[in-house]
């Protein structure tokens, strides 16, 4: 009985040693899009000129789907687009996860979130900083004696705080349209948030933009800048991943091209910002 065994246990580890790198091994990113043919891309829905609605309109749907033109013909097989709604709070965790393969959106790239999520960011692709929305003809003078307000928990409230004094602002925002909208009844005196995502949602509602004026707040001549990038995997197996998508947003034509569809308009409008966020 006891050799029997001893064969039989002998065997079962054997077999176990030969199968468990294979299985405990994740899929790279590559592998899984293309045994699956689909490219998930996490998505914002709140976020004008990036991704809004429930189409997800904007940059980013037309970015990802580029992606998924270059996979197809570089794998010779057809690669569909799959969207998942990313929200500021699961943005990270979507791509940790596994449950998509790159998000995309007005993230500002901040390295204490590379650690804590195993992710890291892509080149940017877009560069903005903390402005505030106001009444055409308001200036940074007048805001010092008005009330400023921003969204709870964000880095534009947090930047404000360090601005104006305690109790100048108010940060009981749930969304930018109602502060943008308190803006033009008077309620409050300006709305501080991206610039780029204040103009976008001024369009959205319709406001034109000779009607308001973003006010930059500067600390020791320079603005809060922001750079926004797309969050991929951290790992070490998903670098030529990561590669892959730096080379569309930095080489690409077709990038370019969407670049210039959703922005060109605002260009000089954002022309001195970005020329101090270099």
């Amino acid at each position: 009985m006891w050799p029997k065994l001893s064969t039989a246990l002998l065997s079962a580890t054997l077999f176990l040693s030969f199968i468990s790198p294979q299985t405990a091994e994740a899929k790279s990113v590559e592998d899984d899009i293309k045994s699956s043919g689909t490219l998930k891309v996490g998505l914002r829905e709140d976020s004008p000129l990036f991704g809004f609605g429930k189409e997800k309109l904007g940059y980013c749907k037309d970015f990802a789907e580029n992606v998924a033109k270059k996979l197809s013909q570089e794998y010779g097989k057809e690669i569909k687009t799959e969207f998942v709604k990313s929200t500021t709070q699961n943005r990270w965790v979507l791509v940790t996860d596994g449950a998509v393969h790159f998000e995309c959106g007005p993230n500002s790239i901040n390295p204490s979130q590379t650690q804590k999520y195993d992710i890291t960011f892509s080149a940017p692709f877009f560069v903005t900083a903390t402005q505030i929305f106001t009444k055409a003809g308001i200036n940074e003078n007048t805001l010092r004696k008005g009330t400023i307000g921003t969204i709870a928990g964000t880095t534009n409230a947090q930047q404000m705080d360090l601005i104006y004094p305690l109790g100048q602002v108010d940060d009981s925002f749930k969304r930018r349209s109602h502060g943008i909208a308190d803006v033009q009844t008077g309620a409050i005196d300006g709305f501080a948030s991206d610039g780029i995502l204040l103009v976008g949602t001024a369009s959205l509602m319709n406001i034109p933009l000779k009607s308001f004026n973003l006010v930059t707040p500067v600390v020791e001549d320079k603005p809060f800048c922001a750079a926004y990038a797309m969050i991929l995997p951290g790992d070490e197996e998903n670098q030529p991943w990561r590669s892959k998508i730096n080379d569309m947003i930095i080489k690409s034509d077709n990038t370019d091209a969407i670049w210039q569809n959703w922005f060109s308009s605002l260009t000089p409008y954002f022309q001195t910002l970005s020329e101090l966020c270099k």
